[in-house]
């Protein structure tokens, strides 16, 4: 969660999708930036090494809802690139925060 965002309460309706393809140098709230410009957003949360706590190039957005997920997936997978790496990879978390998800 990025500096100074509060944590916001996700509903069964949320959707959890895993970003491969991130730049270790962007931050979390440059991603929100980015991915509301095609969808709402609630959080998003970079992966980070355990010891180092640096960015492993990926991260987790969460959607309000199925709607706003399919909005992020259809915009930027395989569709967006970022500076210094290939193109974003969207695909879903084992689950939503609610229940399981269907598989795209």
């Amino acid at each position: 969660m990025a500096e100074g965002q509060k944590p916001r309460k996700h509903s069964d309706e949320s959707v959890k999708l895993f970003v491969g393809q991130v730049p270790k140098h962007m931050t979390e709230a440059q991603l929100i930036e980015m991915f509301e410009e095609f969808a709402l957003v609630d959080e998003v949360n970079i992966i980070k090494d355990k010891a180092t706590r640096a960015s492993r190039g990926c991260c987790f957005l969460i959607c309000p809802s199925r709607e706003e997920a399919d909005k992020a997936v259809n915009a930027c997978h395989n569709k967006k690139t970022l500076p210094g790496v290939s193109i974003v990879v969207i695909s879903p978390s084992c689950s939503s925060l609610g229940s399981f998800l269907l598989h795209y």
